[in-house]
């Protein structure tokens, strides 16, 4: 099997089993070749696709591309619209019995747009050796269907009232759900879904009651356990010491491998960020992290430890080198370091504080002044700095697959730190932050060749090996 090879041109790697990478990847010319293939599977062809974006890609060289697409539909009258579609191109001579496996087992689903239904819930894209599966079709998501059937998730909410407030008495018999719909949030084929529900209650007098929740979907049994730790967070810090606003967790659904959660009305953080003054959310930032670590919160899992990380960094800087060997010079300066330094930071005693696991401004909302977490999947207890050097690590790659000001993200990476060590009794040694992000960094490297970010893959020669640069700087001056 031949090795691809970057492309810096177009930020791809050219890969000769996968030859059409490249042309899937095009937002531009894939809204026409979607329409044309609509059409010729039997949707109306008053209906055109106008826009194609892409919110996912899974790529394993030689062996298969995966894209998700936001489809944007419009009609010939002005009603728009939109779906999820995930398409996975394979090798040539693999096509057959891929799809074959696709179908095999799967009870299909239509689109929940009637207009979509003539195109097969999973269908093969011969154009493109192309997979698809329409939303909610997915390859491992299989109770993803009966998330979105109306009659199901309005049955399941009258019998279970109480969730939203309303009392066990007499009257809850007569309460009834007859409105359902929902908006397509985040969608990681083949792992989870989340989509945020709108349900209309009409109580016994008639009237009604919008209801706004979180319906977020997992591929196996493991969202029990991030349910429980969902809602010992939720207890432990929000409802007995006020820590940190995090959405109450309503109810799981052990068959479906899913969970439902309150609406925390606002935004996410990230969409609305230029509305504020970096330096001061920032600093907000900061004070909501320390309060959550501040706080005396137990029963989770142990976090990862420094030899863990350093054991992903390593796979996954070796993943990166087999794919872009070109970056070996960069990675090696970085793994000579954090392995000659570990044990210095090893002998630095930290306290075991509940962590987030996954502390970066997407997992935060905003209202005004006021700030919340979301996505607990990877609460544990363990070493704050992961946390800090989580947030200000990935805040600079976003740099890199935002466009986002450097000095802008430099200043408010500076004011977060700054208010942090303010507010927590434990040391905050830059070196220690710049160990973790070294580190970090090394998983993110890999997760955007992996994801095809071309942004970032363009930008890891130059800004993304600064920011390497200075944090060996950091970690280097002991």
């Amino acid at each position: 099997m031949s090795t691809p090879s970057y492309n810096s041109r177009l930020g791809l790697f050219d890969d000769p089993t996968l030859p059409l990478v490249a042309t899937v990847m095009d937002v531009n010319a894939m809204p026409e070749q979607f329409t044309r293939y609509l059409h010729a599977s039997g949707v109306d062809p008053k209906w055109q696709a106008t826009k194609c974006a892409i919110e996912k890609v899974y790529y394993r060289p030689g062996k298969h591309c995966g894209v998700l697409y936001r489809l944007a539909l419009r009609h010939v009258s002005g009603a728009e619209t939109d779906e999820w579609i995930y398409g996975r191109t394979v090798p040539a001579g693999t096509e057959e019995e891929r799809f074959e496996k696709a179908l095999a087992g799967l009870k299909p689903t239509p689109s929940a747009h009637e207009f979509l239904r003539p195109l097969p819930p999973i269908s093969f894209w011969r154009d493109l050796n192309m997979i698809l599966w329409v939303f909610p079709q997915d390859p491992d998501l299989e109770t993803l269907p009966q998330s979105v059937d109306s009659a199901y998730v309005r049955q399941q909410v009258e019998a279970n009232l109480e969730a939203f407030g309303v009392s066990a008495n007499g009257s809850a018999a007569q309460w009834r759900c007859p409105e359902f719909y929902y908006d397509r949030i985040k969608f990681m084929p083949s792992k989870r879904c989340v989509l945020r529900y709108h349900v209309n209650l009409l109580d016994p007098s008639g009237k009604s009651h919008e209801k706004t929740f979180y319906c977020k979907i997992y591929n196996n049994g493991n969202s029990r356990y991030h349910f429980d730790m969902l809602k010992s967070a939720y207890e432990q810090l929000t409802v007995k010491s006020a820590a940190v606003n995090i959405p109450r967790p309503l109810l799981h659904f052990d068959g479906l491998h899913t969970f439902w959660q309150e609406e925390w009305p606002g935004h996410a953080l990230l969409d609305v960020i230029d509305q504020y003054d970096w330096q001061d959310i920032f600093r907000r930032v900061a004070l909501v992290l320390a309060s959550f670590h501040r706080s005396p919160a137990n029963g989770f899992d142990a976090a990862p430890d420094l030899n863990e990380v350093l054991e992903k960094a390593d796979e996954d800087a070796a993943k990166l080198l087999r794919l872009w060997p070109q970056q070996q010079a960069l990675v090696s300066r970085v793994l000579e370091l954090l392995h000659a330094t570990k044990k210095v930071f090893d002998n630095q005693e930290m306290p075991a504080v509940p962590i987030h696991g996954a502390c970066r401004i997407e997992q935060m909302l905003a209202r005004g002044n006021e700030l919340a977490l979301v996505d607990f999947d990877a609460v544990t207890l363990g070493d704050p700095i992961h946390d800090v050097a989580e947030l200000i690590a990935s805040l600079q790659y976003m740099g890199l697959t935002r466009g986002l000001d450097s000095e802008r993200i430099a200043v408010a990476s500076e004011a977060f730190y700054r208010s942090y060590a303010e507010q927590v009794p434990w040391a905050c040694d830059r070196r220690r932050i710049g160990w973790y992000a070294l580190a970090f960094l090394m998983t993110k490297f890999y997760s955007s060749t992996k994801n095809l970010e071309r942004r970032a893959l363009q930008q890891i020669e130059t800004a993304g090996k600064a920011i390497c640069e200075d944090w060996l700087n950091t970690v280097g001056a002991m």
